[in-house]
């Protein structure tokens, strides 16, 4: 039984897209560009929940797949 590359799981692949996410708002933190008195890193960090969810909802979906291929061969 040939095994895949751990690289390919979902789990790996959405933790890189969660990190890259985070170091996107964290890099841009120290700016100090305000919209509406909030700053800008701000807005990012509470838009990106809906983004934590979707990623959520893929990453179950996706296993669920990978799953029923599994047991289906």
């Amino acid at each position: 039984m040939q095994s895949k590359s751990r690289l390919l799981d979902p789990g790996i692949i959405l933790v890189g897209v969660l990190l890259f996410c985070a170091a996107v708002v964290l890099i841009w933190w120290p700016t100090d560009v305000y919209f509406m008195g909030i700053s800008l890193a701000g807005w990012l960090m509470f838009s990106s929940y809906a983004v934590w969810f979707l990623l959520a909802v893929i990453y179950v979906v996706w296993t669920e797949k990978r799953e029923k291929a599994k047991n289906d061969k």
